[in-house]
Order: C-alpha cells, then structure tokens, then sequence
C-alpha cells in the first residue's frame, strides 16, 4: 500500500494509536538496526513492536538475528532486480529524491496491532528525517516503509513496497488504478510469473470503470504484458511506462500550473491525472515498437481517449 504523509508539520503521525503511542514514536523506538548497501533495517527485541520469539534466533551469534539477514538479503535482491533486470533507476538516485534521501529504512512494527490502515506493509513517498538516537544511528533524510514484524516469508510485501518506491522516484501520479495495480506485477515477476489477465477496455465507459479500481486493475495490466510483452514477463513493458509517466507527469503539472517538484496530495490522487497514465500506457507501447495492427484489441485501445 502506498501511502502520502505531510512533513516536516505531521512527521509521519498516523492516527492509530497502541498504548498511547503513535506508529510515529513506536519508528523512533525501534533500538536494533541492520545496515546492509543503502538499506537500514530498524527492529526491536523487546516491547510492543519486539520480533517474534522465532524471528529472534542467531545462530551465527553475530549480533544479528538470523531473520534480519535473511530480510536485508532479499531487499538486496529485489533491488538490484528491479535495477537491474528491469533497468529501472533507484529511488535513491531518481531525479525527484537524489540528494535528498541517504537511505531507504525499514521498519519492522507490529502492524496487526493498527485499528486501521494496512497489516503488512506501508510505503510512504516522503523523506522525513526520524530520531534514530535509541539505535545509535544519525538523523538522516530517509525513504521509509513500515513492514509488519510478523509477515509470513511468502507473503510477497518485501517486493510490493519497494516497487511503489521506484513509482515514486518516477511519478506523482498515485491514481491506485496504476499504482496498485502495477504494484501487483511486481509480486509475481520475480518468479518468472505473469499474474492472470482479463478483459481490456473496449468503450469509454469500461475505460472510465477502470479508472476506479484499485488492486483489482492487475488483471488489465496483465492482460497488456501476456498480449505485448510476455516474454520478457512485463519488465520491457513497465520500464518503458515509468519512463513515459515521468515525461508525462511534467506535462501534467505544466497544463495544471502546478509546482512541478512538489505535488499536493489531492493533485497526486486527482482524476485529472487519468488522462496523462492513459497516455503513457499508449506512449509505453509505442516506445516498445509493438506491432499495435497486429491485435485488434491493442489497436482498439488506442481509439480509446482518456479523457
């Protein structure tokens, strides 16, 4: 899940409160941290957000638990598959957060304990500077993601998370229609999957019903990647449509006389920006040089205006 939050007024103060702590301070208490490349992992083995007995195993007895290795481990590898395999550009060095972020932090909280909000993982597009003096680290400017303390090793969060980071370093467009369906690409990939299709668009008014969705929009993503670009599994696909939301988010903020590197959250989630992701998906399949008069359903989404 992808989430906006003020800064530096709110600091990332959620409503939710647990023992008349906010998510907010429970962050800054976390008073364990692993630092692995451009990752900092921040944990707790005692209190309210403490890792499961399980989880705080070290067989290694190196100071770490084993969990956490593992954990920083497979942040690694999607990382560098997203930089790598899919030739995206890291958050970390994109043009909207490069130099103003030192690391993308990790925090493992107890998130079953929210009465509202997500129970296992919240990315958030700001770089707020924490307290991190309980694990004797600097405050620094971050990228952040809460991940639940307890997530099961298959739920596929990890990936899920990270990738909304990438969509930010690119784009202010947060319409969930693309970013959450988008976001569920990211969870199959990896494993040489493409996650199951439907229908694609065929009248403005089953455009416009798209639109609305949310993570139920996969399959209209998916559909694009088995017809375009099955076998590269979507990675063509998608660095191409990054690429193509980022021009057209500039556009965007031009046409609307908008500040184009700082975006009001309304603006971000606006319906106004449905035309400008529509345009990109139509940009993505250009720049691939896919063969459009090949499939009649492709081609007829480019009669489709988004507007």
């Amino acid at each position: 899940m992808l989430v906006k939050v003020l800064f530096p007024i709110f600091a990332l103060l959620l409503s939710d409160m647990v023992s008349g702590e906010t998510i907010a301070s429970r962050r800054q208490n976390l008073d364990n941290v692993a630092i692995v490349d451009r990752f900092r992992i921040f944990y707790s083995l005692s209190g309210i957000d403490a890792l499961p007995p399980e989880r705080r195993i070290d067989l290694n007895k190196n100071g770490t638990p084993d969990y956490i290795e593992k954990l920083a481990r497979r942040f690694i590898h999607v990382d560098r598959f997203y930089r790598e395999d899919v030739g995206l550009v890291s958050p970390l060095d994109s043009d909207r957060y490069r130099g103003h972020a030192s690391y993308i932090d990790i925090n493992l909280i107890d998130l079953a304990r929210n009465k509202k909000g997500p129970k296992n993982g919240i990315a958030y597009d700001g770089t707020p500077k924490i307290d991190r003096s309980a694990a004797s680290q600097k405050s620094v400017n971050v990228l952040l993601i809460d991940l639940s303390n307890a997530l099961s090793w298959e739920n596929r969060s990890v990936e899920h998370e990270l990738f909304h980071l990438y969509q930010n370093g690119y784009t202010y467009f947060k319409n969930p229609w693309y970013t959450e369906g988008t976001a569920r690409w990211s969870e199959y990939v990896m494993d040489g999957r493409i996650g199951a299709g439907g229908t694609l668009p065929r009248t403005k008014d089953q455009l416009h019903m798209l639109f609305g969705k949310k993570y139920d929009a996969s399959s209209f993503w998916n559909e694009l990647i088995l017809r375009c670009d099955m076998a590269d599994r979507g990675k063509n696909f998608i660095r191409h449509l990054l690429e193509a939301l980022k021009e057209l988010d500039s556009v965007a903020a031009e046409d609307r006389q908008m500040n184009t590197t700082n975006w009001k959250e309304s603006e971000q989630r606006s319906k106004d920006n449905d035309p400008y992701i529509w345009r990109a998906v139509l940009k993505a399949m250009e720049a691939m040089e896919f063969p459009v008069s090949s499939d009649k359903e492709i081609s007829a989404l480019f009669q489709l205006s988004g507007g």
